[in-house]
């Protein structure tokens, strides 16, 4: 149990992180205010609890991409 609770931990923070960067560098290139990363980790606030719970998830699926997606490129770099 506690291990599925760390692997969603990870997953949501590369998920919320690689969120982060690319809305970061399109927030600059176009000139915009830069969003802060624990924005990007909790939500928008006043949303509501569904919406909370699907921003988490979609964290977890990113994070879960990227890090099978590094992997690959590894394995066939190597």
């Amino acid at each position: 149990m506690i291990d599925s609770i760390i692997g969603s931990v990870f997953f949501e923070f590369v998920g919320a992180l690689t969120k982060w960067v690319v809305y970061a560098v399109l927030h600059k290139v176009r000139g915009r205010e830069i969003i802060s990363f624990k924005e990007m980790w909790d939500g928008r606030k006043g949303s509501q609890k569904s919406e909370i719970i699907m921003h988490g998830f979609s964290n977890i699926l990113l994070g879960l991409i990227v890090v099978v997606g590094l992997f690959v490129l590894v394995i066939k770099l190597t």
